[in-house]
């Protein structure tokens, strides 16, 4: 049981509070210095360290925050009705902030997550994971039970319950995050929503149906005499969407910067609409021009919805409806994997420029880049980088071909060039010093020369 005692909460002398102000002096000390030379790493260090430590307290209070909301006293003492609208009020949080910390209070308190309170405790999740996972649960889990309401009692004796369908997909993300631990937020829901497709099939396909009946477009000229372009409709239709605008985006050459994105997609699109009007009198259909990879089990391909489902290369998954639709006008191609998923596709290790089947085999079911503190750059965004170089004796095959965004391919190589660096330096100075005392300590001999790396 823990004791409060009123008078030194109003007058700001609680032992907490007289704790934190200790703590405050010492980070002000620390973090209003400047960085001294060669401690940037060391800096960014302890900012992760105090960070954690910040989120601890922030935990702590959620839980407590869940059991006053339970009880009424929230309202009764501090206000308001809600978790989220007192942490909004009081703490100064986004509307969406704040719902994310109600929703994972609300699941600890009622103890319906005990492997994410685990994990926390172990470090194994951060706050904003913790929320990912608490956010993506609730809401898979309340689509669950309307599921459930609507199904027969067949349906419901071949599927788990709702608690049991919050347990599968809890349990699944705390492995994949144990796995992948640099996994970000972002990669957690997009992790949740591949967990869930796998728990019910036919979740995507439902997800399709319902925005395609909301789907639209809408044209609508402006007093200016411009006009204005909307268009909604399901997720997976955007991925073909974006995949022709890719395709028909033109290259800006050196001044590429300078044009901002949204123009380009502009451009990309009158292309569309010209190339559309110019064969719109063609007796056959031009060969198609746009690219969308799109991963799919052959067990899926063949109707198997227990299978893991189709996805893009940059994880979205696609429901199965699509699939059928794209494939009569797609090219179809084989991987060959084991149980395990690691590909055994040799194309070859000739060329330092990898090619087409060269990259579609490395890391085909890594969906962002895989810079190894962690990066949420999509596949699609990314480059194609040898993990032992090319120039060092490393093939261009999938096995040893990475994904790299832009930034860390550039940086990656930097790090060696730095490292490179101070490897000469090190056996320079260690020459020079041998050369000056001749050799062996206290010995004579002939000066060692310099080892260039």
């Amino acid at each position: 049981m823990r004791f409060f005692d009123t008078h030194t909460a109003s007058t700001g002398a609680t032992p907490v509070e007289k704790a934190m102000a200790g703590v405050r002096e010492q980070i002000e000390d620390i973090f209003t210095t400047p960085i001294p030379p060669g401690c940037a790493k060391s800096r960014l260090e302890q900012s992760v360290g105090l960070h954690r430590d910040m989120e601890r307290s922030t935990y702590l209070l959620l839980g407590d925050l869940a059991t006053m909301e339970a009880s009424g006293d929230l309202l009764e003492e501090g206000g308001q009705r809600s978790i989220q609208a007192w942490i909004t009020h009081r703490w100064g949080a986004t509307p969406a902030e704040a719902t994310n910390l109600a929703t994972l209070a609300r699941a600890v308190h009622r103890q319906q997550l005990p492997l994410v309170d685990e994990a926390f405790g172990d470090a194994t999740l951060s706050l904003g994971e913790a929320c990912a996972i608490a956010t993506s649960t609730e809401k898979a889990v309340t689509d669950w039970a309307k599921v459930l309401e609507t199904a027969d009692e067949a349906f419901k004796a071949d599927h788990p319950d709702v608690e049991g369908f919050r347990a599968r997909l809890e349990f699944g993300l705390i492995a994949y995050k144990k796995e992948c631990p640099k996994a970000s937020v972002r990669q957690l829901r997009d992790a949740a929503k591949w967990f869930v497709a796998q728990l019910d099939p036919e979740k995507a396909d439902r997800d399709y149906d319902e925005t395609f009946e909301t789907r639209g477009a809408q044209f609508s000229p402006t007093f200016e005499g411009g006009f204005l372009l909307r268009m909604w409709g399901p997720g997976a239709d955007n991925q073909l969407i974006q995949a022709a605008l890719d395709a028909y985006t033109e290259p800006y050459g050196p001044d590429n910067a300078a044009v901002p994105k949204h123009q380009r997609t502009y451009d990309a699109m009158m292309r569309i609409f010209e190339t559309a009007l110019a064969h719109r009198t063609c007796a056959k259909a031009p060969k198609p021009v746009v690219t969308l990879n799109i991963t799919v089990p052959l067990k899926r391909y063949l109707g198997d919805q227990t299978a893991e489902p189709a996805v893009t290369e940059d994880g979205v998954v696609i429901p199965d409806q699509m699939i059928s639709r794209l494939t009569p006008k797609s090219w179809l191609r084989r991987f060959l994997t084991d149980a395990e998923g690691k590909t055994l596709l040799d194309v070859g290790q000739k060329h330092r420029c990898a090619p087409d089947p060269v990259r579609q085999a490395a890391g085909y079911k890594e969906f962002h880049c895989e810079w190894h503190e962690g990066c949420d750059m999509p596949r699609s965004w990314s480059q194609f980088d040898h993990i032992i170089a090319f120039s060092h004796g490393g093939a261009t095959s999938s096995d040893n071909m990475q994904l790299l965004c832009s930034t860390h391919n550039r940086l990656k190589h930097r790090l060696q060039v730095k490292a490179n660096q101070q490897i000469w330096d090190h056996h320079h100075t260690q020459n020079r010093q041998e050369a000056e005392t001749g050799g062996d300590e206290g010995g004579e001999g002939d000066p060692a020369p310099a080892t260039a790396l």
